[in-house]
């Protein structure tokens, strides 16, 4: 069926014969269509925030050790000819689970040719104090040159210079999240009080920021230094973190890096995946909910085409008494629920993409418990969140049409003409 001008102009006319009720329904629909783009690039920019992050300041793979087999295997074996047996269990003395020889391995990781940079890192609990604070803190020993590959540490040097890191044997960065709490800065010092209860006075040399609270909430010292706190020898460490060219093959790379070194090896997305599953489920509720608002837009739809059924029950027949067929009939109502969609999505296009603006700009304070901190909403621009919205408005209004235009294609204008109904 060809949509002529006439069937076009009838649809538009009757619309605008109920102007007010015609435009509550298009402002309903854009009101929708605004909250559903709104929602969407909120909950795909914070999720877009927190990969980002941990891609740019964060390693691909991190390498622990944990060993993923018991390199000697429990004993069992009859003591002597009676029915006497002795279960010797093999247990390693495991303070912590080390990585030893460290470079040993690091030369076994770097055959996969994915792998671009590998850094060693010894993690350390200590009391940290200062002035009155005392409190827990975690000090990670690093190659700073290395470690600045991945982590990206002197981009994101907010006080002081990470190069003195390197240079000063008693220095450390301080995570920002870590400072705010003990409320130090640059040039001050910090007792560190080691498992063994021994305190090493360290200098602040630098404050960092990288958005993510699980790195800024630590400190960070050269690696020797944190080996004699530690009271760990120099070839050991606690983690190795991998950085790789090619994020697509980094599930790959971890099996082979298991296989070959014995070591437990996970990818970012392992590593974060609680927090992943947790933004994608709350982007499901929040896409359900706004669904049932644009839902409740498309009862709108149908109440305008139902009321303006009724009210052209004359011209309907008048019209089906000129020839127009049933198809034609149902295709003027059908036109009217489009127009009312189109407008509806194109006005909630032009508010979606403007609350998206003033949400971003608006100012907030950043959490410190959060995985990710930002002192704005992150959201995100994608063409994307527009066209989908529009296609879900008209889809709804396309169904909400469909009843209200076999309503109309059913007058009998025989009936109508002699005042039946």
């Amino acid at each position: 069926m060809i949509i002529n001008r006439n069937i076009l102009y009838i649809a538009f006319r009757q619309l605008s014969h109920r102007r007010r009720q015609t435009l509550l329904t298009i402002g309903g629909i854009g009101i929708s269509v605004m909250v559903l783009i709104s929602a969407i690039s909120l909950m795909d920019g914070l999720l877009q925030s927190f990969t980002n992050k941990i891609i740019n300041s964060a390693p691909h793979i991190i390498v622990s050790g944990e060993k993923i087999t018991n390199p000697v295997s429990d004993l069992l074996y009859k003591k002597d000819s009676s029915s006497t047996f002795m279960f010797y269990k093999n247990v390693e003395r495991n303070d912590e689970d080390l990585i030893k020889n460290y470079a040993r391995v690091e030369n076994i990781i770097y055959t996969d040719p994915n792998i671009k940079l590998v850094s060693p890192v010894l993690s350390i609990n200590v009391i940290a104090k200062f002035g009155i604070i005392s409190q827990p803190m975690l000090v990670l020993g690093i190659i700073p040159k290395k470690a600045d590959a991945i982590t990206k540490f002197s981009e994101n040097m907010t006080e002081g210079k990470f190069d003195e890191l390197e240079r000063s044997p008693d220095a450390i960065i301080i995570g920002s999240s870590a400072a705010k709490d003990f409320q130090v800065k640059v040039g001050d010092r910090i007792n560190l009080v080691s498992n063994f209860g021994n305190t090493f006075a360290v200098n602040v040399v630098g404050i960092f920021s990288t958005g993510i609270n699980d790195v800024d909430n630590n400190a960070y010292a050269n690696l020797r230094l944190a080996q004699n706190i530690g009271n760990y020898l120099p070839n050991e460490v606690t983690q190795l973190y991998l950085r790789a060219n090619n994020l697509d093959k980094i599930s790959g790379s971890a099996q082979t890096i298991k296989k070959n070194t014995n070591y437990d090896a996970k990818t970012w997305e392992e590593n974060a995946a609680s927090v992943i599953s947790l933004y994608k489920t709350i982007s499901s509720m929040i896409y359900f909910l706004v669904f049932f608002v644009l839902l409740v837009a498309g009862f709108g739809v149908a109440n305008i085409l139902i009321t303006n059924v009724l009210e052209k029950y004359k011209d309907i027949a008048i019209l089906k008494s000129f020839g127009y067929k049933n198809s034609e009939i149902s295709a003027i109502y059908i036109i009217q629920g489009m127009m009312v969609a189109m407008l509806g999505a194109l006005i909630g296009c032009l508010l979606g993409f403007i609350m998206i603006q003033i949400l971003s700009s608006i100012p907030i304070t950043p959490s410190q418990t959060s995985s990710v901190r930002s002192d704005h909403l992150e959201m995100g621009k994608s063409p994307y969140y527009f066209l989908l919205t529009s296609i879900f408005a008209m889809i709804v209004s396309f169904f909400a049409s469909l009843g209200p235009s076999r309503s109309a294609s059913k007058v009998n204008p025989v009936d109508i003409l002699r005042g039946e109904r």
